[in-house]
């Protein structure tokens, strides 16, 4: 819910920022709607970034195991690192409601929703 509801502010945001400049407000209302929108899209890239790094150390994982001197170990430890190996092929995400996994392919998927959201509510306006 957290990431439909920050495009959705994304998009409002910008829309208002928008049509800020075409109604003659404040500039004091324009720069608190874009200090709102840069605190939006600073959080949904912390997420994005977060489930990012999560896969990438998670991918890592199996590479550290298997350039590790697994030779060199006992039996036992081998099949070990070995069920560490396997365990490690599926890699960790954070999702979205198990809808997506968050990244920054995710990240930018949603500033080209929001962006085309506010186009279609620019033309209609």
């Amino acid at each position: 819910m957290q990431v439909i509801w920050n495009t959705l502010v994304i998009c409002s945001l910008g829309f208002i920022i928008i049509i800020s400049f075409y109604i003659e407000t404040s500039v004091t209302t324009i720069l608190k709607s874009i200090f709102a929108y840069l605190a939006v899209i600073l959080e949904v890239f912390i997420l994005c970034f977060a489930g990012e790094y999560l896969n990438l150390k998670s991918k890592s994982i199996a590479d550290a195991a298997y350039e590790s001197f697994w030779y060199d170990l006992p039996l036992n430890q081998r099949k070990i690192l070995m069920f560490i190996i396997m365990r490690s092929q599926k890699q960790l995400m954070i999702t979205a409601g198990k809808i997506t996994s968050l990244s920054l392919t995710t990240f930018t998927s949603i500033i080209k929703a929001s962006a085309s959201y506010v186009s279609v509510l620019h033309a209609m306006y």
